[in-house]
């Protein structure tokens, strides 16, 4: 062909030929449980990633919901109740592993000397559903603080309220009928 196919996207039913990827040096991407929500997935497993992980392929969690990206930790974790990996393999499906699939795995997806500071700070395991972020950090800088955001949402608060109460009080000349400050119409129940 002339090409190598690195890693697969959306590997739903990947166990079923899991030797065979292993066995080409590709990696796969999948979903950590869906299944059966569609004819096309009727097939798939919440076993599919520890399954394939077992069968030596690189494998990473992957989402199209930018929802359940927030928390592809979590998502990892279901691998070791539906497969029965270890926290590290589960961890390396949404850290190392991805960064292996896209050969930057020198720059990223571990924390060693040299790479870049991709971290978070966890107030306890990070495959714990009840754990919080503490600190973020992207290539070494600090783009979130817990009790930082925490010292700021009271100011932030006053002003979401100070900006309602504005828009609030625009509205209110329409709500009699009349036009708000701004200028725009607005349709009111009696104006249908």
């Amino acid at each position: 062909m002339g090409f190598k196919i690195r890693t697969f996207q959306h590997v739903l039913e990947g166990y079923k030929v899991a030797k065979e990827i292993a066995s080409h040096g590709a990696g796969a991407s999948t979903f950590s449980d869906w299944w059966a929500y569609k004819i096309e997935a009727y097939d798939a497993t919440p076993y599919n990633a520890a399954i394939m992980a077992k069968r030596g392929v690189i494998v990473s969690l992957n989402s199209d919901s930018d929802e359940l990206q927030r928390h592809l930790n979590l998502e990892a974790a279901k691998t070791m109740r539906y497969g029965g990996l270890s926290e590290t393999e589960a961890l390396a499906m949404v850290t190392i592993n991805p960064a292996k699939q896209l050969g930057i795995d020198d720059k990223v997806g571990s924390i060693e000397v040299g790479k870049s500071a991709d971290l978070v700070l966890f107030d306890q395991h990070p495959l714990s559903g009840y754990s919080k972020p503490l600190k973020v950090w992207i290539d070494g800088h600090e783009y979130f603080d817990r009790d930082r955001d925490l010292e700021t949402r009271p100011k932030f608060e006053q002003q979401k309220k100070a900006l309602m109460d504005k828009l609030n009080a625009e509205a209110a000349p329409a709500s009699r009928g009349g036009r708000p400050a701004s200028g725009t119409a607005t349709l009111t129940e009696g104006s249908r």
